[in-house]
């Protein structure tokens, strides 16, 4: 392939992302205006504030929503290197888990819109490139439930002890501080939160009340379904806005981690784990997430061959 056949398959590529893009944006706003009244409302007590979900940076001039459980930390590992001030890791994935999750490492380079004056925040939001990684919301729903409560992470060890207390009651011992849960329990446990009007943990919180995503409208929307064309497509774009040379030379060699959507493992636990949650649990999660279908356009999956 010589260098005009090679320009050519790029600027196709470029053309069909952008194409997707626009879609993605149409699809935003359609579900924006039929459901104002909804996405409108004020928020809960926990996210009067959801400002505190937005990274931005000033010389990057971008405000990224991070939404749990769609590729999040590896977007903090790469965005923190964009900024060339991390010096003691060459790539991104060699930044710990920990370190990113460190607050005081976080806000040392990277901003936080909620840490601003309203009017800061507010112009930030309205100039800056903004964008958004989401997920379909029953593979998130999944996903969460395998990182927080199957790989049993400590800070979520009342929530196993808590839907044992509700739903295995005579189980129950004061000196049992880790429990097994099922993924049905799980699931039940959600749903009685929701319907007693509870604030859901934000790693299985709707997406569109994770982030205010309709004023303003996001200008990119990634899906991690797509993860890996969609990240490649933000992070060139982010590079092209570092002027200064040698910052430039720090991080032209900067890629998102390679591997980050785990999507086709995932859908192959799909059917599986689904296939053990009640019809009317099904039925009732897809009314909990309508919002998050209709603003991001993604189709109910066939988790049991029933529907």
């Amino acid at each position: 392939m010589n260098i005009n056949d090679t320009q050519s398959s790029d600027d196709a590529k470029l053309q069909a992302m952008n194409s997707v893009q626009q879609h993605r944006r149409q699809i935003l706003a359609d579900g924006c205006r039929e459901y104002a009244d909804v996405v409108n409302k004020p928020k809960a007590v926990y996210w009067q504030a959801p400002l505190s979900m937005h990274f931005y940076d000033d010389q990057l001039q971008y405000v990224y929503c991070r939404v749990p459980k769609v590729a999040n930390t590896n977007w903090r590992r790469t965005l923190i290197m964009l900024t060339g001030k991390l010096t003691n890791y060459s790539r991104p994935e060699q930044i710990p888990f920990e370190l990113v999750h460190e607050k005081t490492v976080r806000y040392k380079h990277i901003g936080v819109l909620n840490t601003l004056l309203p009017d800061d925040s507010d112009w930030r939001l309205r100039k800056y490139f903004k964008f958004i990684f989401v997920r379909e919301p029953l593979e998130r729903l999944l996903s969460a439930f395998r990182d927080k409560l199957l790989f049993k992470k400590d800070d979520y060890k009342d929530i196993d002890v808590d839907i044992v207390q509700k739903y295995r009651p005579r189980e129950y011992r004061p000196s049992v501080k880790r429990y097994n849960v099922t993924f049905a329990e799980f699931v039940r446990y959600v749903l009685d939160e929701h319907a007693a009007g509870s604030v859901l943990d934000r790693h299985w919180l709707p997406q569109s009340k994770v982030c205010s995503v309709c004023e303003p409208l996001f200008e990119f929307i990634g899906h991690y379904e797509t993860l890996d064309t969609d990240v490649e497509l933000v992070v060139s774009k982010l590079k092209s806005r570092v002027h200064d040379q040698q910052q430039r030379r720090q991080v032209d060699h900067i890629t998102f981690p390679s591997g980050s959507s785990h999507t086709s493992k995932t859908n192959g636990l799909m059917k599986q784990m689904y296939s053990t949650i009640p019809a009317q649990h099904i039925q009732a999660l897809y009314k909990l997430y309508a919002v998050d279908y209709a603003l991001f356009g993604y189709e109910h999956p066939n988790v049991t061959g029933f529907y």
